[in-house]
């Protein structure tokens, strides 16, 4: 099987660039060769055993399943993150996410650890990325979804990152904090009992999330091979409330972020201003809509003062 082939194949679902590319990090991981390898025609010299495991990889291709999902992993920040269909495939724009988090986190002046909290944490991508950029920084992570969790802590372990993970539902979380529950879960993973007793009551310096944000409206633009093989319990919202994860996250932030402490918030960028606007008429302080790499307002980022209380 020809590199020309296995694009053509391909391309019956995506444009010819795309195609090519995802053909050309196909072959590349799955057996070690380089673009000058697979130019020369290196596939066309494979075993019988690996052309089949090519074949069967571009077949799943050829059907809308994603490149990562083939694969089994996504990089991120500089690390590979298992992914599977319980998890949304981490994209590269996210990791402002980190990068902004980490530089507030490290400009912070505390006598303590840092303490963050990531919410609707997936595949783990970020709270994982900030725990090892910060080292002795205490970080936890929520997720509704119990084969998220596990997906997620399974990445903890392979990159050797001491997160807290627990299951807990974003929208109920100003509730259960209002009723004495603020911070420690019913049902934590078996890492957090060894964090337990020292964190049931400290509040946060840093809570970033993103959330759900697509509008069901929009499904209908979205290609197959997210709608078919990403969870739609983290991509979409009503088209009457856009904003009701960023809502219930700020309102529990409020309550819980330290004086001082932030909000990051990854948005839809046709809701990032509203989001800003949100934060503002909420009471944070520093508010900032920022872009993506793409040029697109996608970011939002507020501060705790001490009216929030």
């Amino acid at each position: 099987m020809t590199y020309s082939e296995i694009w053509h194949r391909i391309a019956t679902s995506y444009d010819d660039g795309e195609a090519r590319a995802i053909a050309r990090i196909l072959i590349e991981e799955l057996f070690g060769l380089s673009y000058a390898d697979i130019v020369c025609g290196a596939t066309e010299q494979l075993s019988a055993d690996d052309t089949l495991r090519l074949d069967t990889a571009v077949r799943r291709i050829e059907q809308g399943e994603p490149l990562q999902h083939v694969l089994g992993y996504a990089d991120f920040c500089g690390n590979r993150f298992s992914v599977n269909s319980s998890v949304l495939i981490p994209r590269p724009e996210t990791e402002w996410l980190v990068d902004e988090g980490a530089k507030l986190m490290s400009t912070t002046a505390t006598s303590s650890p840092k303490r963050i909290l990531d919410i609707g944490t997936g595949s783990g991508c970020i709270a994982i990325s900030l725990k090892l950029r910060l080292g002795d920084a205490y970080v936890e992570a929520w997720d509704i979804s119990e084969e998220a969790l596990r997906t997620a802590q399974n990445n903890a372990d392979a990159l050797k990152a001491e997160v807290v993970f627990r299951k807990r539902d974003a929208l109920r979380a100003e509730g259960e904090c209002l009723q004495g529950g603020a911070l420690v879960s019913s049902a934590p993973t078996e890492q957090a009992m060894d964090y337990e007793a020292s964190t049931t009551a400290a509040p946060w310096d840093l809570i970033v999330s993103n959330p759900p944000y697509i509008c069901d409206s929009e499904r209908s633009a979205m290609d197959d091979n997210v709608l078919l093989h990403e969870p739609h319990t983290a991509l979409f919202v009503p088209d009457d409330d856009p904003l009701r994860f960023y809502r219930a996250i700020a309102r529990y932030a409020l309550l819980t972020l330290n004086i001082g402490g932030s909000l990051l918030f990854e948005c839809n960028t046709r809701y990032a201003e509203a989001t800003g606007t949100m934060l503002r008429d909420m009471g944070f302080e520093e508010v900032t809509v920022s872009d993506d790499c793409f040029n697109l307002p996608r970011f939002v980022r507020g501060r705790k003062n001490s009216h929030n209380q």
